[in-house]
């Protein structure tokens, strides 16, 4: 009896969590959008923005441990922080589908133009040849522009859900806690 209380709790945890989560994807990407879109592709923003999520999934998994009398094992920490982020994830998804598709049709285009120019400055203060960034920015181009469809979003959500496991793994390492052994 006791297990079936705990996945119920497990569930609307998870469930509660990852909409958090996913709501606050939403506002942030709002706020980038809003601020100045070429933030979006920015390398140092989704370090930032990974930097928050791990954060706020550490914070979820210390929350749904201490509602379990205050230990949770790692497994069951890897399980939650993994279930929250891929909720968050679909919720983050759907959203941007309505943005790049209703809302704002033209924006990928301008996230594509941008991404390219950022590769074209970065690869250029590296000191590569013209003819490699030209053929670097190229290639870009055509992976970038797919990133956007429905297709590739949905693609990128299959991705996503696999670097949200490896963040489960980060987080339930701050999570787990296991009662003390007695002697």
């Amino acid at each position: 009896m006791e297990q079936a209380e705990e996945s119920v709790t497990l569930k609307s945890h998870v469930i509660k969590w990852g909409l958090i989560i996913g709501a606050i994807s939403i506002i942030l990407n709002i706020l980038l959008y809003v601020v100045d879109y070429t933030l979006m592709v920015q390398l140092k923003t989704l370090f930032i923005l990974l930097a928050v999520y791990l954060g706020i999934t550490i914070y979820a998994g210390i929350d749904y441990r201490n509602s379990l009398d205050g230990f949770l094992p790692y497994g069951k920490a890897f399980v939650h922080g993994v279930i929250v982020l891929a909720i968050s994830a679909l919720v983050a998804t759907l959203f941007n589908m309505v943005l790049y598709n209703v809302i704002d049709p033209e924006l990928p285009q301008k996230l594509t133009e941008a991404s390219l120019e950022n590769t074209r400055e970065m690869m250029t203060s590296f000191g590569a040849p013209e003819e490699s960034i030209d053929q670097a920015v190229e290639q870009a181009r055509a992976s970038t522009e797919k990133q956007f469809t429905l297709t590739g979003q949905l693609i990128s959500l299959v991705s996503i859900f696999f670097f949200s496991a490896i963040m489960a793994f980060i987080s339930a390492i701050f999570v787990k806690k296991t009662p003390p052994v007695e002697l």
